[in-house]
């Protein structure tokens, strides 16, 4: 059985599938060149983040499969709605820090396809001598980035703003002496 939810004031959707004990979910927006847009799944007890939109064809799209028994742990299952929510703007008042410059898709830079798929863009890039450094603007409210580094972020005050900071090589493998 397939629902299908309207998002962003009817301007998107959002439908998802339970094939057994998965749940499909596919959702698109346009465009509108704001900034990135974060989707979550809504349900009696909860909410679920499904992931990022990305530009593809002219407009946002998102897919994701997860475990009905997940979905149904975060109370979003089964589910009433979705949201689409700005999650960071592209308004062009933000700079970035002296010696740093903003990379869009820095998953393209990661050798490891688990991180790969957790470095969602935008994030800050410093090449350095041995490698180069990707920061992410830290909000406790907010999603962590690069979830599988979790315990390897070190946390910095840049031009006064909290960010993450995350050391690479030049192939896209953490630099873990530097986090140790």
């Amino acid at each position: 059985m397939e629902r299908r939810f309207s998002l962003a004031e009817g301007r998107g959707w959002l439908t998802v599938r339970e094939e057994g004990s998965r749940a499909v979910c596919a959702a698109q927006l346009p465009d509108d060149s704001k900034g990135l847009y974060k989707c979550w799944l809504t349900g009696r007890g909860g909410k679920a983040l499904l992931g990022t939109f990305v530009p593809q064809g002219g407009v946002l799209r998102l897919e994701r499969t997860l475990s009905v028994g997940e979905l149904e742990r975060q109370g979003a299952w089964p589910p009433e709605g979705g949201q689409a929510v700005l999650a960071f703007s592209f308004d062009g008042r933000e700079r970035a820090p002296a010696g740093w410059r903003r990379e869009e898709q820095p998953g393209r830079l990661m050798g490891e396809p688990l991180l790969a798929g957790s470095a969602s863009g935008p994030a800050l890039i410093r090449r350095d001598e041995r490698g180069f450094l990707l920061a992410y603007p830290y909000r406790p409210d907010r999603p962590f980035p690069l979830t599988p580094l979790f315990c390897f972020a070190r946390l910095e005050r840049l031009e006064g703003r909290n960010y993450l900071c995350f050391p690479f090589r030049p192939g896209g493998c953490p630099r873990l002496e530097d986090l140790l």
